[in-house]
């Protein structure tokens, strides 16, 4: 046999690496182990065979990141937007829509979902889970209803913890830094064949933001404990189960937020003055409880069955004393309320008006009713005449009552919310050629809150899923997959995605998909009755008394819709040790609820909608045996018909990440974070982090790490009055595992 020359095999090498491989290297590929992912499909796939774009964060880049938060790490994917409506609250919206709502990305922990059933959002501060658990973070970046039902409208992120049967000892953590960085984890595992354990504590606490726009001390810290428990048992060599239980408390702080029917800090009489006074704390207190457990059958090589069951319970307490006007609680305004909510509002506004002039000496242009009336036309809609009497009487109470005593009592924004949710999946391989995943599953959702619903709204959802893998030949793959679902509150839809991969080598695939999506509106939205009782009532009147604000969900929402086209591109050069992912998309949301959901106005509907247009890209290069390149980037331009869902969308962002690692066990990361407009502000960061590792004995070690961020920018975080004193924050942390 003649040995190849030497222009033969380099000729051959280059066709390996290249991306028009001949199937002759395939076998050269065949020792490697490549990655697979879950959260695409929920069939394990390599990342080429993914019908849409996966970003991967590892274990080792999420600790060079040193991020003491999810959303922190968030940022490493591209497309990502991270906005803050305060130091201890977070949302992650990808590709961008309302800074201050996170409502269309599935967000799930080891498969248990986290979105908040009843007011739609992911409560990132307070979730039952420590950074130092995290084994890996799957980012599937688009639509995914196909795999993981309603609220999957523009991605899911899947957070998975370490298994409990790696690195059995027990590690002690303490973190310590400025901004007031107190954070401490612990944790044992232990186990053996059969059966592996890990149990884990630990608490965060920070001071939040240091002042606002205008110098003043900001009060926005948090503190947090967790508990985490998670067993595996291998029941027979072809059986396990995975259960776990995990928990939280929290205490967020925040400042007094009930928004009174006049403005009396605009003002000096003597309930004016009293009312401004009264600015009482109004922290919120959070518990989370949850347990899950995952069967899994292996029923012969091509065939796996699994049961996945889990159980959680969130509460949110929120409850101070509030001071009001006593027409705040008259049946007059209730009654005017009732009638017309603009027309309640402006009432307000005009004699707040009456009062500036009065102030200023000069009398007003137009009447009450002229005034009204006008507002109401522009919104196409009539003042009638039991709203004009309405409109004097209530403003001969408001001058009677500049003088008089305010009503106080406590108020509360409670709410509890429950989940139970079992799952059925099945994975058959038909044929060589043919792979069928199908399944079905129960949810059963639950919110009480006596503020925000009167009581308790409930909801159930069934689904049945599927997707169907066909692989002709080497160079050629389709996909069909879809998600039926019933709501009970909701209705049924059907969410279908299509994909075909053409492969240009083993390990690199040209891809297009074709999807659609849906949202449904949470129970806030369409069913909220929201209206304020007051107890433990002082002042003029006796309690309970009920304010007159009142905010009703339409009860007839429906579902946002997405169609999203996309083409694309997965590579992985493994003698180069390069990964390579990029896609341009084409996602149109309509239907969409933008509004506002205040309590004096607040009026969901699904008049708006967005388009997105853009490509993004992530790079992952360990260049050498000792270092490791990651760029992302990401360009969206957007049209949007809500100015709301403006706000977080930046046109170019994106990071860039060195991670080395030198003699001497040092390891050294540095990233740069970059966006160009965030709520109207630019954001640009570096993050460094140095780790020297210390080995104490056999299985003993020691680490001690400085993790440094400083801003490029001067601009405030996401709002204007998200502020620190100085541009550097840095933490030290030491680890010691035994």
């Amino acid at each position: 046999m003649q040995t190849p020359s030497s222009p033969t095999a380099a000729a051959l090498l280059t066709l390996c690496l290249g991306l028009t491989a001949h199937p002759l290297c395939a076998d050269s590929l065949d020792p490697l182990e490549l990655p697979t992912v879950l959260s695409a499909t929920r069939l394990k796939q390599a990342p080429a065979d993914v019908p849409g774009s996966m970003t991967v964060l590892d274990r080792e880049l999420i600790r060079a990141s040193g991020a003491r938060n999810i959303p922190e790490i968030l940022r490493l994917v591209p497309g990502m937007h991270v906005g803050y409506r305060r130091g201890n609250q977070m949302n992650v919206n990808l590709h961008g829509t309302n800074v201050t709502e996170a409502r269309r990305l599935q967000v799930l922990v080891d498969g248990r979902s986290v979105y908040r059933p009843g007011l739609a959002t992911v409560d990132w501060s307070e979730l039952a889970l420590a950074i130092e658990d995290i084994d890996r973070i799957e980012v599937f970046r688009g639509p995914n209803t196909a795999a993981y039902g309603a609220n999957a409208l523009m991605g899911v992120i899947n957070i998975v913890t370490r298994l409990p049967m790696e690195n059995h000892g027990t590690t002690l953590k303490y973190t310590h830094g400025n901004r007031g960085v107190r954070d401490w984890y612990a944790s044992h595992s232990d186990g053996s064949l059969q059966h592996n354990w890990r149990l884990s504590l630990s608490a965060q606490q920070d001071d939040g933001f240091d002042h606002d726009e205008d110098g003043n001390d900001y009060r926005d810290g948090m503190r947090a404990t967790r508990f985490n428990l998670r067993h595996a048992w291998q029941l027979t060599p072809n059986q396990t189960l995975d259960w776990q239980m995990a928990a939280s408390e929290a205490s967020r702080q925040s400042y007094y937020e009930f928004s009174t029917y006049f403005n009396h800090n605009k003002f000096d009489n003597p309930l004016d003055q009293a009312i401004a006074a009264h600015q009482p704390d109004a922290d919120i207190r959070g518990r989370d409880f949850s347990t899950l457990g995952l069967w899994k059958l292996d029923i012969n090589p091509d065939h796996q069955l699994q049961v996945q069951a889990y159980a959680q319970h969130a509460e949110r307490l929120r409850d101070w004393r509030i001071c009001e006007s006593p027409i705040a609680f008259s049946a007059e305004l209730t009654e005017l309320r009732s009638l017309n909510p603009l027309a309640a509002r402006r009432v307000r506004s005009y004699q707040e008006y009456l009062w500036r002039l009065e102030e200023a000496g000069r009398t007003a242009p137009d009447t009450r009713d002229e005034y009204i009336a006008r507002y109401l036309a522009m919104e196409g809609m009539t003042y009638t005449p039991r709203m004009a009497e309405l409109a004097d009487t209530l403003a001969a109470m408001a001058e009677q009552q500049r003088n008089a005593e305010p009503v106080c009592g406590r108020i509360n924004e409670n709410i509890r919310e429950t989940r139970t949710h079992v799952e059925i999946q099945d994975v058959l391989r038909l044929t060589p050629e043919l792979r069928l995943l199908s399944g079905a599953s129960y949810r059963h959702d639950r919110a009480s809150s006596e503020t925000f619903f009167n009581g308790t709204v409930d909801n159930q959802v069934t689904q049945l899923f599927g997707n169907l893998e066909y692989r002709p030949n080497q160079r050629w793959l389709f996909q069909a997959g879809g998600m039926y679902e019933y709501e009970q509150l909701i209705g049924d839809s059907f969410s279908p995605r299509l994909a075909t991969h053409f492969f240009l080598a083993p390990l690199h695939s040209l891809r297009l998909v074709y999807a659609e999506a849906v949202r449904s509106p949470d129970m806030y939205e369409n069913h909220a009755n929201w209206r304020y009782r007051l107890r433990e009532v002082t002042g003029p009147l006796s309690g309970p008394v009920i304010h007159y604000g009142w905010a009703r969900g339409p009860g007839d929402l429906h579902q946002e819709r997405m169609r999203s086209h996309e083409v694309g591109y997965n590579g992985h050069f493994p003698l180069l040790g390069l990964q390579l992912d990029v896609r341009a998309f084409d996602e149109r949301i309509t239907g969409m609820n933008s509004e506002p959901l205040k309590l004096d106005n607040f009026l969901p509907n699904n008049r708006s909608s967005i388009r997105f247009k853009g490509a993004e890209g992530e790079l992952d290069w360990a260049f050498s045996r000792m270092d490791r390149l990651r760029l992302t980037y990401a360009y969206i331009a957007f049209d949007a018909t809500s100015e709301y869902d403006q706000r977080l969308t930046a046109r170019h962002s994106g990071s860039a990440a060195w991670l080395r690692e030198w003699p001497g066990q040092i390891r050294t990361s540095l990233i740069y974070y970059g966006a160009d407009h965030l709520n109207e502000r630019r954001f640009e960061r570096l993050d460094s982090r140095i780790e020297k590792q210390f080995t104490l004995a056999d299985r003993s070690s020691l680490a001690l790490a400085l993790t440094w961020q400083y801003r490029l920018d001067d601009e405030a975080l996401t709002w204007e009055e998200n502020r620190f004193d100085s541009r550097s924050h840095y933490y030290l942390s030491a680890e010691l595992n035994f």
